[in-house]
């Protein structure tokens, strides 16, 4: 993509489908905001434009701890990455590509969470066929979970379901999964978290797949649907209910949502258990990530 190009889509382009929240009215009506954030596409062709790119944006690693990241969402990642030799260079190059995509997610995570527990503070829910009670019901949907939304149980749980996930966690795990946007999957696949899929005909078969088994990594048409599958598994998979148990009683006394902690919760995420949660404690901590945790995405309409 030609950088002057890029510059204008960052610059000038229109967020669209910003979000519109300030803070929800608990006593009156509600209808259901618009929770994409649109982002401006960059596809550069090699990892020395990337950075020119990203040069040019002024956005540079490492960041501010109050930064504000360009709207911007690099698909594909770089053919060449894995083939920069400077470690730091490649490290900046992969996180500032994905943390767009991050923060975005995790924007509409909390968009919705805001709206859901507005909600259930009413006296009474939505009622049954209304926009708002559809709304509710896909969410017990996309969230696995089998129960009434009107009862309490059930409403605990998605909203204990529905919820952003730190940042440093993100991108470490990603980092792990796809050596650093450089495996086969994370180029071919564009799947970054290394999920799977038992759908015939629906993945790419692993080189190192054991006889007898059936499973292909997923393919995605754009990184981000990557970030957001990878999120969905964290908060509807039986495996990361102990994660999601964490995070809730972190929000329960109101504290900030802690990647080191939660990482704890990653045991059966890799057949390597503990060894595979202290990899990801480790990425965090020498790369600084949880730096990270106030950093937003600038969506200034006139910038």
């Amino acid at each position: 993509m030609n950088i002057r190009k890029a510059i204008f889509l960052v610059l000038f382009l229109p967020v669209l489908g910003m979000m519109s929240y300030i803070g929800w009215n608990l006593t009156r009506e509600h209808t259901l905001p618009e929770w994409e954030l649109t982002l401006a596409p960059v596809n550069a062709s090699s990892a020395k434009i990337l950075d020119e790119v990203f040069r040019k944006l002024d956005y540079h690693w490492p960041l501010a701890v109050d930064a504000e990241v360009p709207p911007i969402m690099v698909d594909p990642l770089p053919e060449d990455l894995g083939e920069v030799t400077a470690v730091k260079l490649k490290k900046s190059l992969f996180f500032r590509a994905l943390l767009p995509m991050v923060l975005a997610e995790n924007a509409k995570l909390n968009e919705q969470r805001r709206f859901l527990l507005a909600l259930f503070a009413r006296n009474e829910l939505p009622r049954a066929g209304s926009e708002k009670h559809q709304w509710l019901e896909e969410q017990l949907v996309h969230y696995r979970i089998k129960g009434d939304i009107n009862d309490e149980v059930t409403r605990a749980e998605l909203a204990r379901r529905l919820d952003e996930i730190p940042v440093a966690l993100v991108l470490a795990q990603a980092a792990n999964e796809s050596a650093w946007g450089s495996s086969r999957f994370a180029r071919d696949a564009k799947n970054l978290f290394g999920e799977w899929t038992y759908k015939k005909g629906e993945g790419l078969i692993p080189n190192e797949r054991a006889e007898g088994e059936s499973h292909s990594v997923r393919i995605f048409p754009t990184l981000r649907d990557s970030v957001k599958s990878y999120m969905n598994n964290i908060n509807s998979g039986h495996a990361y209910e102990a994660l999601r148990v964490m995070r809730e009683e972190m929000r329960n006394k109101q504290r900030p949502l802690e990647a080191l902690k939660l990482a704890g919760g990653l045991l059966r995420y890799s057949e390597r258990g503990e060894a595979y949660v202290e990899e990801i404690k480790k990425m965090i901590r020498s790369n600084r990530l949880n730096m990270l945790r106030e950093v937003t995405l600038n969506l200034d309409r006139d910038a």
